[in-house]
């Protein structure tokens, strides 16, 4: 039983933490959400998580349009203009609302910034742009790993929930063009309290970032720990009355 145990350990650790070692890590110095309703239709909210270290003039921008308004234009009301499935879904054209338009909280344009984030997983945020130093409003969010963009876009934050709301935008159906037929809007968006930074991954199966992406009280982490170690205890306690049972009745045959 014993033995039993401790692959059983061994099997949740490699579960839970496969690859960290070499996963990369950003932090969120902050958090915003995006309510998003189709056709009229609310299907949820989106958390991001930006990257204000690695990227903070892309994530003040991102913020300026999520919170406030850039010259009378922000995120609110605007829409997901361009959805290729297993790949990702494109917005933020606050000016056209097409994909045509830009505008940033530093002109129309802004350059890149800190290009060596790539595209390891589904749910990173990125800006879209026309080429090297164009970026303005429009963003996307991969639903998978997109290696070929690597290099050529910035990267300033990951989806912490509402993945299943990503997800739902993915399904809508297109024209010829990836334009949505439904109309795909964010209906409302701002900040999300974020008590002090806190470390992501790129691993998807980071356990301890998602512990504290979700705000899971330190105290619970610990009695989760602590069940399992009674539950452990028990197993234990059992094998060895089970043992000494065997031994006796068989010195009594």
């Amino acid at each position: 039983m014993r033995c039993w145990i401790g692959l059983l350990l061994l099997s949740v650790s490699t579960c839970w933490f496969p690859g960290s070692i070499n996963a990369a890590t950003f932090t969120v110095t902050s958090e915003v959400y995006m309510d998003v309703s189709i056709d009229g239709e609310k299907i949820g909210t989106i958390i991001i998580g930006l990257f204000g270290e690695e990227a903070p003039r892309t994530v003040a921008n991102f913020r300026q349009l999520c919170t406030a308004s850039v010259d009378g234009f922000s995120y609110r009301g605007s829409r997901f203009h361009r959805v290729i499935p297993k790949f990702m879904i494109q917005g933020g054209d606050v000016v056209s609302g097409n994909g045509h338009g830009a505008i940033s909280m530093y002109g129309q344009y802004f350059d890149d910034e800190n290009l060596k984030i790539n595209h390891t997983s589904s749910g990173f945020i990125a800006m879209a742009n026309r080429g090297p130093n164009t970026n303005g409003c429009q963003f996307y969010i991969t639903t998978m790993p997109a290696p070929w963009l690597d290099g050529k876009h910035t990267i300033f934050g990951k989806v912490m929930d509402g993945h299943g709301v990503v997800h739902k935008v993915e399904q809508v159906r297109t024209d010829t063009d990836d334009y949505p037929v439904k109309s795909v809007i964010i209906d409302d968006c701002g900040d999300v309290p974020v008590l002090s930074p806190f470390t992501v991954s790129d691993d998807p199966y980071d356990l301890w970032a998602w512990i504290k992406a979700s705000s899971m009280p330190l105290g619970m982490s610990f009695s989760i720990l602590a069940f399992f170690q009674y539950i452990i205890r028990k197993l234990d306690g059992f094998t060895n009355r089970e043992e000494l049972r065997n031994q006796q009745l068989a010195k009594s045959e």
